[in-house]
């Protein structure tokens, strides 16, 4: 299954990506914070087993980070269970 990431930064530029693996849409966000200098810790960024609930239950996650940047996490099928 392939995941859609599309980021709005604070800034106004929006970028988005397609990932094979959830684990790597994770990573994709992680490293946007430490592009920013964000603390990891205090973003309430989600674990790869809550983001796969997340998705299970609703078709898509919509994050926030403190600096305002937001972003947006969809199933490329959003009719198949995340595994």
């Amino acid at each position: 299954m392939k995941f859609l990431l599309f980021v709005k930064f604070n800034t106004g530029l929006m970028h988005n990506v397609v990932h094979n693996k959830l684990e790597h849409v994770l990573e994709g966000v992680k490293q946007l914070m430490e592009n920013d200098d964000l603390d990891i810790e205090n973003e309430n960024l989600p674990s790869t087993s809550e983001l796969k609930e997340r998705l299970n239950k609703d078709d898509d996650f919509c994050g926030y980070l403190s600096n305002g940047t937001w972003f947006h996490i969809q199933p490329q099928n959003i009719f198949e269970i995340v595994k």
